[in-house]
């Protein structure tokens, strides 16, 4: 499995973003990233430029739009076909939802507890949805300082209880990148075992191929057998198993600040509970028992001297 850091929220002068779209794709290849979406409200106006400008720059390109209403921001990646998000009600959203999905594409709520009105017209998500496995992916973290926001913990309790619920909502980080700056943001990162690919993005975040960091890569996997591992995002049955924990710190090398992004310990989550806290090593393997739900890694140190943050976290392995 290799881990591609990815953007997949972005904006650009054809919406209210300062970037134009060769911009764009400049300042997303000198951070690192392997891929970007292509996110701006309410239109796919730059598109056609945005693939040649990420081709040019080495970058898969992922197509996007994000829905802009009163009632919230909705991501839309790699719809083949058009969602015409005028006239949504909040009740009418899962409808929406379910046509997005028959033309291939994922859907994302983008900053689900950002401030609204009147400081930001629908920023905070408020679509009444009937049916929560139908989302994808939920931006746990949005913007710069992710992890020490009211916000995060908001969308954080909201994810937690969803998977608690039996919900299998990836969680993402959104830069929601409008302009270059200095800021401090966390990554997405995307699993695959085949070369990085649109589909292939699309899929791992189906999946819930995604881990989260604001500075190192911490990723997880599960031994079944001496040939078999059960990867972020799989299920397995209850047992007793060997979880397999690598913490990467070469990785996006000029997009976070070491002296500010200090790890403290490695912690074992089940269902919502600590069960195990670890060193900060490189690598190491725990044999642990594990009941039905889910279970995932979380690294926890100190962000811009907050200490005991989230500095990175998997998404979970399920057990049932």
């Amino acid at each position: 499995m290799r881990w591609y850091p990815v953007e997949l929220h972005t904006h650009t002068e054809h919406s209210d973003g300062g970037f134009t779209v060769r911009q764009l794709t400049k300042a997303a290849k000198a951070r690192g990233f392997e891929a970007v979406a292509l996110t701006d409200h309410n239109t796919s106006a730059g598109m056609q430029e945005f693939y040649k400008a990420a081709h040019r720059e080495g970058l898969v390109a992922v197509p996007g739009i994000e829905w802009t209403t009163y009632w919230g921001h909705m991501l839309v990646l790699g719809e083949q076909g058009y969602t015409d998000w005028r006239g949504v009600r909040p009740e009418q959203i899962d409808d929406a939802i379910a046509h997005i999905h028959e033309n291939h594409g994922i859907v994302g709520i983008a900053h689900p507890f950002a401030l609204s009105n009147p400081v930001n017209t629908g920023y905070h998500w408020e679509f009444q949805i009937a049916n929560w496995d139908a989302i994808d992916f939920l931006e746990v973290w949005s913007r710069d300082d992710a992890p020490r926001k009211v916000q995060s913990l908001r969308a954080f309790g909201l994810w937690e209880q969803l998977l608690g619920r039996g919900c299998r909502i990836t969680a993402t980080s959104g830069r929601d990148w409008h302009r270059e700056d200095t800021l401090a943001y966390a990554h997405t990162y995307v699993g695959l075992e085949q070369p990085l690919t649109p589909d292939g993005i699309l899929q791992a975040v189906r999946k819930g191929r995604v881990c989260l960091s604001v500075g190192p890569l911490l990723t997880m996997r599960i031994r079944l057998d001496a040939r078999t591992c059960a990867e972020i995002g799989d299920e397995i049955p209850v047992g007793t198993w060997e979880v397999e924990i690598v913490l990467e710190s070469q990785t996006m090398e000029q997009d976070w600040d070491r002296t500010q992004t200090v790890p403290q310990e490695i912690q074992l989550i089940q269902n919502g509970l600590v069960i195990r806290h670890c060193p900060v090593t490189a690598h190491q393997v725990l044999r642990v028992p594990l009941t039905a739900g889910w279970l995932r890694a979380d690294l926890i140190g100190t962000y811009y001297g907050k200490t005991e943050q989230h500095l990175a976290f998997t998404n979970p392995i399920f057990i049932q």
